[in-house]
């Protein structure tokens, strides 16, 4: 496929946080992106985008491969990236179906129209897929949760496709100024923050994620099995976290206390049951429970080396994030502006490495 061709990428979980930065860089870049979401209207709401190019999925029940077939066949990509994920479950849905089995499905089904097209006509070019799993599949007890647990079930089952080419995106925990749900900006404006733990993390922001998978997908050539971790350039506590966020703001006066874990989980359990449109108001996108407040108390510190050197994107501090966004919409956009264009230089030797 030239280079001016378009390309279609179906983006399987468009909402929610990282979903909708995903497919606007994706956009950005000169996709054609079509949305795999359980709700079209929230997805035009979210993404902007109009309904044909929209396609209704259930990973709850989403689970045979046949299914997803006719689907590949109807939208005819050339890149799928799979981004749903639970963390906790709510009502009927099954993080095994979500997090382990749609996916298979969605991959096994990714090679078999693979094979199709080849069958079909000339060799075409390799139909990458990527999955976003998370940093907590590498801590030594991540058995003892079932995100990560579930998450490692998909990422190990991904690796016995040899026949796909795939690349496997862990990012740590996902920060982006005025959405999300960490709320720094909210929890900055407080007199009195509370904050739990004393581990280390390494947040990234959503954008820089974003434009890395973009640039994976763009610049990575066939036959590759990789995996990165998309870590921020610099390990903090959430103390810190708070810290960084107020004087960004200009919010220098505060008085930081800890929080017992448990406190902080009865405060979640009720934030969460105010209505989803409060929620939506409040920029919260991501359910929480009791086991999701201990998973962000525990250190997740990485190596982001390598995740730097292939997309070639400019690691975002914490720090200078939230002072742009301070500054109001236009500084905040130039921002992210920049941060698309900017390439740093050992990012574009990758190609001709491989």
């Amino acid at each position: 496929m030239s280079d001016t061709e378009t390309k279609t990428v179906l983006v399987v979980g468009a909402t929610g946080f990282l979903g909708p930065a995903l497919v606007e860089e994706f956009a950005v870049a000169g996709f054609r992106v079509i949305c795999g979401v359980r709700s079209p209207d929230k997805a035009a709401r979210q993404c902007g985008l109009p309904a044909d190019q929209c396609i209704i999925i259930d990973c709850n029940e989403d689970l045979d491969v046949g299914t997803w077939l006719r689907r590949l066949r109807e939208c005819a990509p050339d890149v799928v990236v799979n981004n749903v994920g639970i963390a906790n479950c709510f009502g009927s849905q099954s993080l095994e179906n979500v997090n382990v089995r749609a996916p298979l499905a969605l991959f096994e089904a990714v090679r078999l129209y693979r094979t199709e097209k080849m069958r079909s006509g000339p060799p075409r070019e390799y139909l990458p897929v990527v999955q976003i799993s998370t940093t907590g599949v590498g801590w030594p007890d991540y058995e003892r949760f079932a995100y990560p647990l579930t998450k490692m079930m998909m990422e190990e089952a991904l690796a016995t496709m040899d026949e796909l080419d795939w690349i496997i995106v862990r990012p740590n925990v996902i920060f982006e100024p005025g959405r999300g749900h960490l709320l720094l900006e909210r929890i900055a404006s407080f007199p009195l923050v509370f904050y739990i733990g004393r581990a280390y993390i390494q947040p990234i922001h959503c954008r820089e994620l974003a434009v890395g998978v973009v640039r994976l997908v763009q610049q990575i050539p066939a036959s590759r099995h990789l995996v990165f971790t998309a870590a921020g350039p610099e390990a903090l506590t959430w103390k810190e976290i708070f810290q960084q966020s107020k004087q960004a703001l200009n919010k220098h006066w505060g008085i930081f206390l800890p929080a017992p874990l448990k406190l902080a989980q009865l405060f979640t359990m009720l934030v969460q049951r105010l209505p989803e449109g409060i929620l939506r108001r409040l920029g919260i996108f991501a359910k929480m429970d009791p086991e999701t407040m201990v998973m962000m108390t525990r250190g997740s510190e990485a190596d982001n080396r390598q995740w730097l050197r292939y997309t070639g994107v400019r690691s975002l501090r914490l720090f200078e994030s939230y002072d742009a966004y301070g500054q109001g919409p236009e500084a905040y956009g130039e921002f992210i502006r920049r941060l698309r264009e900017e390439h740093l230089t050992y990012g574009k030797e990758i190609t001709k490495e491989a």
